[in-house]
């Protein structure tokens, strides 16, 4: 593969990587509609502006006693 080949293939990923993150942010409406592994694998290579969750800020799952544990 020579040079040439190479920036256009560069240059032409990184304008559908551009496409794909405005279908997904601004026009979600569309998005959605896609295949599932389509908008899932769209989803993943998008930037996402969602932070996630860290440890210390997930939910912690509260355990209930258990009224015949002591008898």
């Amino acid at each position: 593969m020579n040079t040439d080949n190479f920036i256009k293939f560069t240059s032409m990923g990184l304008a559908l990587w551009g496409v794909v993150n405005i279908l997904m942010k601004f026009m979600p409406e569309y998005a959605t509609q896609l295949p599932l592994p389509v908008y899932e694998f769209f989803y993943s290579i998008t930037v996402n502006t969602e932070p996630s969750p860290t440890p210390e800020t997930m939910p912690l799952e509260t355990i209930e006693p258990d009224s015949d544990f002591g008898s």
